[in-house]
This record gives C-alpha cells, sequence and structure tokens, in this order.
C-alpha cells in the first residue's frame, strides 16, 4: 500500500510546488491559458513496475504461489483532452509491450512438482483522465478498464531425485487469451514548447482471475484416476490464477492543433517566449472567484474490482482469490477548508455494492466449499488536501475504510459419479459483520455555477483479514484444534467513480466573472517561495501490511496476514523547481510496528507459526505423516 501513497505524494508535491507563489487569499485568474490543452494527442511511453501472479490450486499439489518481481513496460498511447477554464477532462487508449514476468512451482515438496508462469507479452488500457490546468502543467487522476493478452502455462515436472528430475510427466495447465480487469492512477504533465507534452505517470491494474484445466498426458481431465482417485469434474480439477500490476513510466506526447492562446497579447509573448509558455504572476487582490469553504453533501456511482483471497489450513489443502469487477453506489458528505490555493476537508461516505465473485476450495477432493464474500454496505472516514485552481481542485485523500462482510463457506460432494454430486454436506464455515481496513485515493473536481461541484475519484482500499470456523452439523469444530480450524479471507478492492455535491453558503462571489473567465495578465512579480534545494526531515503515520506465505505442501497451507501497523522515520532530498513544475529525489528510512502473524498448517499435529517481521519459526517434524492424512483423506 505504500507504492500508491508514496506516488500521490509526489504528485502533490509537484503541483503544489508551481502555486507556491499563489499563497495569497485572494486572486485574479490569469489571461486566457497560455498553452490550450484542448485536441488530439499521439506519444510513447516507457517505465517499469512489480506483476505479482496468484496461482491457486485444488490440492492437485496442495499448494499456491505468488510469484513477485519487476518488469519493463513501453508502448504508445493516443487520446484526446477538452480544456474547460482550470479544468480538463479526456480519454485515452494505450498499447504496451512487456517484459517476461517472475515464475515458480506448485507442489514442491511433491514428487511431482509443476513449474507456473504467467506472460503478458501485450496489455492496455482504456481511460477516462479528469485534472486541473495550471499554466503549462497539468494534474490528473485516470482510470477505466484495462485488457492483456495472458499466457498461463503449467508444466508438471518430475521432482524425485535421480535420472528422470526435471522431467516433463505429460500433465499440463496452460491457457492464453484477453484478460479484462480495472486501472487507477494519476499523473503529471507539462506542455513544453513546439506541441510536445513530457509527463508521468502511475498505474495500478488488477485483472479478473482465471482457471486453467489440468489435464492428462492423453489431454483428458487431469484429477480422473490421477494419484487420488478422486473422479471430481473438471471445472474444479484447475489451477486458478490473478495478475496485478504497479506501474510508473514517463510519456512523451505530441499535441496536434496550434497551442497559441487566444488572445493577441497572449499570443504575442508565446511568440516572443520561444514557443515556451511563459508564466504569470499574482494579479491585484480581488474577491475570490469561489470559494470551496463549507460543508457539502452528495452522491456518487461507479465500479472497481473485488479480490478475495481464501486461506485454508489444510482441510481442503487449498486457496482461492476470485476477482472480478462490481458496482458501486451511495452518497457522502463532508467540509472543506480552503487557505489560499490550499485545501484541507474531511470526508465520510456509505455506499452500496453488487455481489462479488464467489469460488471453491478443495476442487480435487471428494467434498469441496464452495466459498464467497459480499459487502453489501461499505464506506469511508478519510481526510482530503489539494491544490485548488480557480474553480479545480485536485486532491489526495485517505483514512479509514469499514464494510459490512459476510464470508460464507458451504461444503458439497464434489464425486462426479456420486448420485448426490452437489449436494452439501453440512459442514460450513461462515463469518459475518464489520471489518476495518484502510483507503488511500486521489480525484479531481469542478465548482459549476451555483453550489454545485461534479468530480471523479479513485479509491484503493485494504481489509484486515479474518478466520471463519470450519464447523459440522453439530456446530463443533471439524478439526482436533478448533483454534486453527478456520477459513481466512482477506478483501481489496480498487474503485473508479463519478460524484456530484451540493456546497451550501459561499456561492461565487462575482457570478458574472465566474461564468465568463476573461483576464488580463497581472503585472510580473518575484516568486513568492523557491522550492529549489536539499531538505531533511520526518515523517509519522501508519497504514495496512498484508504478508502472503505460501508453501510447497509441507504443510499443504497458505495465509495471508493483514493488519493495521505504525511507522515513523526521516527523509532527505533534492529539489529542482522550474516554474510551476517541480522535480525531485528523496531517500527515506523508517521504523515500524509489528506486522500482524498467523499459522501454516493448523490442522496438522505440528504447525508453523509465520511472521513477515520476526522471521518464520516452528517444528516441520513428522511432515510424512501429516502431509499424508492431508492430501489422502479428501
Amino acid at each position: 500500500m505504500r507504492t500508491p501513497l508514496v506516488a500521490l505524494a509526489v504528485l502533490l508535491a509537484s503541483s503544489v510546488a508551481g502555486s507556491a507563489a499563489d499563497l495569497a487569499p485572494v486572486y485574479t485568474k490569469a489571461p486566457a491559458a497560455v498553452y490550450n490543452w484542448t485536441g488530439f494527442y499521439i506519444g510513447g511511453n516507457l517505465g517499469g513496475g512489480m506483476a505479482s501472479s496468484h496461482f491457486d490450486d485444488p490440492c492437485f499439489y496442495c499448494s499456491n504461489a505468488t510469484p513477485t518481481a519487476g518488469f519493463f513496460t513501453g508502448g504508445a498511447q493516443v487520446g484526446y483532452n477538452y480544456q474547460i477554464g482550470s479544468g480538463l477532462v479526456g480519454i485515452e487508449a494505450d498499447v504496451n509491450g512487456n517484459s517476461n514476468f517472475k515464475s515458480s512451482i506448485l507442489g514442491g515438496d511433491n514428487a511431482t512438482s509443476m513449474t507456473i508462469t504467467t506472460k503478458a507479452d501485450v496489455s492496455g488500457t482504456i481511460r477516462a483522465r479528469a485534472g486541473v490546468v495550471v499554466n503549462n502543467a497539468l494534474i490528473y487522476a485516470t482510470g477505466g478498464a484495462a485488457w492483456a493478452d495472458v499466457k498461463q502455462t503449467g508444466i508438471d515436472l518430475d521432482n524425485r531425485i535421480g535420472p528422470t528430475l526435471g522431467s516433463p510427466t505429460g500433465y499440463t495447465a496452460n491457457r492464453g487469451g484477453v484478460l479484462w480487469g480495472g486501472v487507477i492512477g494519476a499523473g503529471v504533465e507539462f506542455a513544453l514548447g513546439n506541441n510536445w507534452i513530457l509527463g508521468g505517470e502511475f498505474l495500478h491494474t488488477m485483472y479478473k482471475d482465471r482457471a486453467a484445466n489440468i489435464l492428462s498426458p492423453a489431454g483428458g481431465n487431469g484429477c480422473v484416476a490421477a494419484f487420488f482417485l478422486n473422479n471430481v469434474p473438471q471445472s474444479t480439477c484447475v489451477i486458478r490464477d490473478q495478475l496485478t500490476t504497479d506501474v510508473a513510466r514517463i510519456r512523451l506526447s505530441y499535441k496536434f492543433g496550434d497551442p497559441v492562446p487566444s488572445s493577441a497579447g497572449a499570443a504575442l509573448a508565446y511568440a516572443n517566449s520561444g514557443g515556451v509558455a511563459p508564466l504569470y504572476a499574482k494579479a491585484p487582490a480581488v474577491a475570490s472567484i469561489y470559494s470551496w469553504t463549507g460543508f457539502y453533501i452528495g452522491g456518487n456511482a461507479g465500479g472497481g474490482m473485488a479480490s478475495s483471497h481464501f486461506d485454508d489450513p489444510c482441510v481442503y489443502c487449498s486457496s482461492a482469490t476470485p476477482t472480478s469487477g462490481f458496482f458501486t453506489g451511495g452518497g457522502q458528505i463532508g467540509y472543506n477548508y480552503q487557505f489560499g490555493s490550499g485545501l484541507v476537508g474531511i470526508e465520510a461516505d456509505v455506499n452500496g455494492n453488487s455481489s462479488f465473485k464467489d469460488s471453491v476450495l478443495g476442487g480435487d477432493f471428494r467434498s469441496a466449499l464452495a466459498v464467497a464474500t459480499k459487502a453489501d454496505v461499505s464506506g469511508t472516514i478519510r481526510g482530503r488536501a489539494g491544490l485548488v485552481v480557480n474553480n479545480a481542485l485536485v486532491y489526495v485523500t485517505g483514512g479509514a475504510a469499514w464494510a459490512d462482510v459476510k464470508q460464507t463457506g458451504v461444503e458439497f460432494n464434489n464425486l462426479a459419479s456420486s448420485p448426490t454430486f452437489g449436494a452439501p454436506t453440512g459442514f460450513t464455515a461462515n463469518r459475518s459483520g464489520v471489518l476495518w481496513g484502510g483507503v488511500v485515493g486521489a480525484g479531481v473536481e469542478f465548482a459549476l455555477a451555483s453550489n454545485w461541484i461534479v468530480g471523479g475519484e479513485f479509491l484503493h482500499t485494504m481489509y484486515e483479514d479474518r478466520s471463519a470456523n470450519i464447523v459440522g452439523v453439530s456446530g463443533l469444530s471439524a478439526c482436533a484444534n478448533p483454534a486453527n480450524c478456520v477459513i481466512r479471507n482477506q478483501l481489496t478492492t480498487d474503485v473508479a467513480r463519478l460524484r456530484l455535491n451540493y456546497k451550501f453558503g459561499g456561492a461565487p462571489s462575482d457570478a458574472l466573472a465566474y461564468a465568463a473567465p476573461a483576464y488580463t495578465k497581472a503585472a510580473p512579480l518575484a516568486v513568492a517561495y523557491n522550492w529549489s534545494g536539499f531538505y531533511v526531515g520526518g515523517n509519522a503515520g501508519g497504514g495496512l501490511a498484508s504478508s502472503h506465505f505460501d508453501d510447497p505442501c509441507l504443510y499443504c497451507s497458505s495465509t495471508t496476514p493483514t493488519g493495521g501497523f505504525f511507522t515513523g522515520g526521516g527523509q532527505i532530498g533534492y529539489n529542482y523547481q522550474f516554474g510551476r513544475g517541480l522535480v525531485g529525489i528523496e531517500a527515506d528510512v523508517n521504523g515500524n510496528s509489528k506486522f500482524k502473524d498467523s499459522v501454516l498448517g493448523g490442522t496438522f499435529n505440528q504447525a508453523m507459526t509465520v511472521s513477515a517481521k520476526d522471521g518464520v519459526i516452528g517444528r516441520p517434524s513428522l511432515w510424512i505423516a501429516e502431509y499424508l492424512r492431508c492430501c489422502a483423506s479428501g
């Protein structure tokens, strides 16, 4: 979660630096923008990021894996911007080529194991953009749909020490084709001379999960007469994969059309500057065009991606990460306080959500567990901090999130040849109630005539994990040790939504000036604050840490402990200001409080306590007997 927070902080810093000259509480607008952002553009991008592919197994190998590593990306984008005063809306599509992602192994403790890989050689997005224009600079938030041509491969290999070690056995789990998902992000662009635009952005993308059938050497169902003689259906004899990427990239675009402003005076200044957009100083103080200070109430509607990760202590020796899109809508109420070009505020919202995707644990067993998560009602309580440019606002936001989460697990007969195939067995793993978590995001708003405000925002939310006891018909635990006989669930969501608010009081003080933004250039003044230079300082805050532990089937288990922590430390860096733009570099060192721990193999006579902070401790004794009980019981 630290990555989105850092990226958002950099974006806000780059914009606030350019507004330091505007710290007085009252302003006039600059003349018609020296650079006109309206028009089509085309360009290229180059960057890198992290790709995380989570593989779930129905207990063919009783294992799972989450290979995560960096990759390079490069491609092209085309889009259209429409500028409205100090605001901008637009649409963009891009196509990128990507380097290889990291591979891994399922079932490393078994006689055979499977080498698994995800590749997305080509990917792209179709996104809306909304931002704030400050002369020749643009700060924006973005969100929309993402796609990738994903190739998932799985090759079963002999894992026994001997002459055939590493040889393929003929069993496979392969699937290819386009996967869709959702993308959210933010960026900054600077208009250079001669129609060129230079910028940078980050994008967080979450794709739907997908299943690849486990096939025998003959091409049939790999779970029929394979190892356990379970004869389970092909629909549950699969390896599931869920891909998430985070990318930071630089971009260079060429805008079609003449960027010369409409006013003759500004056009002359533009020409005399050699095609470089000149900066403008403050005008004499007049009544503010729009006051953002005050209470507001409104509604929102949008959609996103929900990913629910289910971990199992080896009752089913399986895991699942159902990931898919959902719709959301609700209302928000808040208060803003404007000071000059800065704004701080607080907001609370409550939303209703459509259903999330479900899945199955133990698909290779005679009995399997259908698992699902529902969060019909959710909300956040967030702080907001942003930059005001006349009637436009760009902001970052973060705080606490809650959801009324209902986790269900219903065991059913999974033996395809049985007359009671699909019937419930009576074993369940259910739990409900409010879950808390953390949320970060960014957004853009535009003040319309009278007191109406329209905008868009994205929110990335991560909730704490929670356990549901596995119980039988009698209500008693299904395991000898009830404390670890649980199905754990951890929910993460990404949402992009539109919002419309009504602000009480504080209507524009000069309606005529507000409706017709035609202004004269102010006399040049010295820059009020110079951001260039070295700095050193401290920081304090908090967040959520999610540690996913994968196991090759020593315990045939997985776990994803997720909880809050505190952090504090120091930073040192250097800024370089150029007009209203800023670039810099920073290094920081922080100390963190303890992360949440968990248990692998909770149904075994011996289990392992795992922690990302304190290391991995435990006693893996008697593992042969435990493995046989796990994987032969069904």
